[in-house]
């Protein structure tokens, strides 16, 4: 049976193993539009927020907030637009807000997401292809270390700390567990293929879809 032409990519990934990069090379290769980074703006235009705010909540569970409220609560320079503490959104609001922006914005294709369980919102669509990008703890450190600039020690905080709020945002917003392979046509290693390879195995795979 002929595979349906892929027009929508999306791609989960672990802290660090390089799945924004792969989402960039991509959008090189295929030419393709990409949802990443850009989805904080887009969400707190639909919320009316400020940006970082939203970006604090971005992809947490609700259990995250308490690691950041008193940072959300204090004053802040006159040039930055907060919203009041009453006004706070909370992440089960922004979650929502960004699987609505998501799916608007899939309907113009084809696009990349990354992110924000995607594979999950879109887990029946035939022209889908999903993509997990995973890779070993020490090749993961030393990408954060040499990307944020921070020791190894906090390094290694951040990764557990970002792995477990994916999982936990996945698992409470589509009750799905994100390690679960079968979520996936396709696991890529960067530890053992670069993201260049990657990128040359998902390109070629989409446009042998397109070629039947």
């Amino acid at each position: 049976m002929a595979l349906q032409t892929t027009r929508l990519i999306t791609i989960s990934r672990e802290f660090g193993a390089g799945g924004s990069d792969l989402a960039n090379e991509l959008r090189s290769r295929l030419g393709w539009r990409v949802l990443d980074r850009d989805l904080v703006h887009l969400v707190a235009e639909r919320l009316r927020l400020d940006e970082t705010t939203v970006e604090h909540l971005d992809e947490h569970p609700p259990s995250f907030i308490a690691r950041i409220a008193n940072v959300l609560i204090i004053p802040q320079p006159d040039h930055i637009s907060y919203a009041p503490p009453s006004d706070l959104a909370s992440a089960d609001r922004i979650a929502e807000a960004s699987r609505a922006v998501i799916t608007k914005e899939v309907q113009s294709l084809p696009i990349i997401v990354v992110g924000h369980g995607a594979q999950c919102i879109f887990a029946d669509r035939v022209d889908a292809m999903h993509i997990r990008v995973v890779a070993p703890m020490n090749e993961r450190l030393d990408r954060v270390v040499q990307r944020l600039g921070v020791d190894a020690t906090q390094a290694a905080a951040l990764l557990r700390r970002a792995d477990d709020d994916r999982r936990a945002y996945v698992q409470r917003y589509f009750h799905q567990d994100l390690r679960n392979e079968l979520l996936y046509d396709m696991l890529i290693n960067t530890g053992r293929v670069s993201i260049g390879e990657a990128a040359t195995v998902v390109a070629e795979t989409v446009r042998n879809r397109d070629r039947g």
